[in-house]
């Protein structure tokens, strides 16, 4: 644990980068990464509702999901789908055990609030969850923004009678006073006081949308007919709503080679974006059925490869970069607050996740004195550095120091990390 004053920032540690590899971060990402796993689903071929009552308290191995469209996980190791065929949100436990979290399994609008699995979804095809587990709901057909809360009490937060259109994006603010979510060919924001305002209105079939680690807007494009000249393509939004291309050329020729500017390539039907605090990003082409990595230069290389069609699930237990098909269609890409990567794929509905190995956290600090607290036992490196590019060792922690104060700095080297 480390415990700081005044200015800081705090982000999560890939493994340190020689100067050789500054030039990507590729290989401290891909070496902060494991095992492949299937966490729900089985795989059935039908788009359909599949629940049945015994469902409930099963293994999510076990279940048959129903179209699953998103899937986010809280702090306490809860992953919750917008299982959109099955009208409801699933929640698997940390013991991967799946309970209904709100819904009742029969599509329809049975009121406004109330306890969460006493009202009725209509198609939820999109959501947000936040680390505390509070909940919001993406309710597709009753045009509506719902929230759950600890207690598992549902309210309606937005009502939006121009609906949703086919993009499933939603992005709630820690405060609850910005809400970025999809209309048709349209993204929309939601504050107390302003209401619904359109921020972005050209955008041709979204996908999903996030906000980056700077504060940035970042929505997909993935479909449509072409006509606005935004589709296949990531987009990070101005404050004046410009566009800027963050991923993608337009086309769906989606590139044999790796390490090449993400912006040079094609990428059929550009799906979800999840960031990392560093400000590289995993990102699903559905059609493409690849998960791909952006690195902090803008460079794509592909992390899971996929099929563009199917019901594949392959690679169980493996290390995610073993060669072969291991998913189909992914719909969406939302990492933990641990960092293991959740991918949502196709209609046959399977959950996988892509672990990351647990490391020290990293700290950034801007000048003046700071206090750290350390594991024992465990020796510790600080670290410095001019520009948050290259850092060098600066003072080196014996597994006999827990805790200590550092008040000066290397001259010309305000930035601050230690690691393990």
């Amino acid at each position: 644990m480390l415990v700081f004053r005044f200015k800081l920032i705090l982000a999560l540690l890939m493994p340190i980068a020689t100067a050789q590899e500054l030039v990507s971060d590729r290989d401290r990402v891909f070496a902060s990464y494991g095992t492949l796993k299937t966490l729900a689903g089985v795989g059935d071929e039908d788009d359909e509702n599949f629940w049945k009552a015994s469902f409930e308290g099963a293994f999510a191995r076990e279940v048959e999901l129903s179209n699953p469209h998103m899937t986010m996980a809280d702090g306490a190791g809860n992953l919750y789908i917008a299982d959109k065929e099955s009208h409801s949100v699933l929640r698997i436990d940390a013991a991967g055990i799946l309970h209904t979290h709100a819904g009742t399994h029969v599509a329809g609008m049975n009121g406004e609030e109330g306890l969460a699995t006493e009202i009725q979804l209509d198609n939820p095809n999109g959501l947000f969850v936040r680390p505390d587990g509070v909940v919001y709901i993406l309710d597709f057909f009753n045009q509506r923004i719902c929230k759950v809360d600890r207690e598992g009490q549902l309210t309606t937060l937005i009502n939006d009678p121009d609906g949703f259109g086919p993009g499933r994006g939603l992005w709630v603010s820690p405060d609850e006073q910005l809400v970025y979510f999809n209309g048709t060919n349209q993204v929309k924001r939601w504050t107390p006081d302003g209401g619904i305002e359109v921020v972005v209105s050209n955008l041709t079939d979204p996908g999903n949308l996030t906000v980056d680690p700077y504060g940035a807007l970042v929505v997909s494009s993935r479909a449509g007919d072409g006509t606005a000249g935004t589709s296949h393509r990531v987009y990070r939004v101005g404050a004046d709503g410009g566009l800027t291309v963050i991923a993608g050329n337009g086309t769906t020729d989606e590139p044999m080679i790796d390490g090449v500017p993400a912006t040079s390539v094609g990428l059929e039907s550009a799906r979800s974006v999840a960031f990392l605090p560093t400000g590289g990003f995993f990102l699903a082409t559905q059609k493409g059925g690849d998960v791909w990595y952006v690195d902090t230069n803008g460079l794509i290389w592909r992390f899971v490869s996929g099929a563009p069609r199917g019901n594949v699930r392959n690679g169980d237990g493996q290390h995610f970069s073993t060669p072969g098909d291991k998913i189909a269609e992914p719909r969406a890409v939302t990492l933990s607050p641990t960092g293991d990567l959740i991918i949502t794929t196709n209609d046959n509905g399977y959950i996988r996740v892509v672990e990351r190995f647990q490391t020290p956290q990293m700290t950034v600090v801007y000048r003046e004195c700071v206090h750290l607290r350390l594991t024992a036992g465990r020796e510790h490196r600080v670290e410095t550095s001019a520009d948050l590019k290259v850092w060098s060792t600066w003072q080196a922690l014996g597994p006999e120091i827990t805790e200590t104060t550092l008040s000066t700095w290397p001259v010309g080297r305000p930035f601050m990390r230690v690691a393990w």
